[in-house]
C-alpha cells in the first residue's frame, strides 16, 4: 500500500519542462523596477530586513518565553508541594502531642492507682468489674 502512495507521489511530482516562452511572459508581467537611488527602490529594502529579523528572532523568543513560563510554573508547583508537606507535618505534630498528653494522663492515673494504700480488710469492697 505504501508503495502505491510513493509511486503516485513520484508521478504527481515528476519534473515538467516549462512551455516555450514562459520566462518571457513572467518577466513581462512583473512591474518595471524603479531607477537606482530613488526612494521607491529603497522602500522594499527597508521593510524586508525588519520582517527577516522578526522571522529570525520569533522562534528563539517564543522558546525563551516558554522556558520562562515552564520555570515559573515549576517553582509554583514546588512551593505548593512544600507548603502542603509543612502543613501535613504540623498536623502530625499536633496529633502526636495530643496522643502524648493523653498517654501521660493515663500513666499518671495508673501510677496513682498503684501507689494508693490497699483498702482495709473490714471495709466493704466494691464490685469493680
Amino acid at each position: 500500500m505504501s508503495e502505491d502512495i510513493e509511486n503516485q507521489l513520484r508521478r504527481a511530482l515528476r519534473p515538467i519542462e516549462a512551455p516555450a516562452g514562459f520566462t518571457e511572459r513572467v518577466m513581462r508581467a512583473l512591474p518595471e523596477s524603479a531607477p537606482r537611488g530613488s526612494v521607491a527602490s529603497l522602500a522594499p529594502l527597508r521593510r524586508a530586513p525588519r520582517a527577516g529579523i522578526w522571522r529570525r528572532l520569533s522562534t528563539p523568543v517564543a522558546l525563551a518565553a516558554s522556558f520562562i513560563v515552564a520555570i515559573l510554573v515549576g517553582q509554583h508547583v514546588g512551593m505548593e508541594r512544600t507548603r502542603r508537606e509543612q502543613q501535613a507535618g504540623l498536623a502530625a505534630s499536633r496529633e502526636l502531642m495530643q496522643a502524648l498528653h493523653v498517654t501521660s494522663k493515663k500513666l499518671d492515673l495508673a501510677y496513682q492507682a498503684v501507689k494508693r494504700p490497699p483498702p482495709e480488710p473490714d471495709a466493704p469492697q466494691e464490685n469493680r468489674s
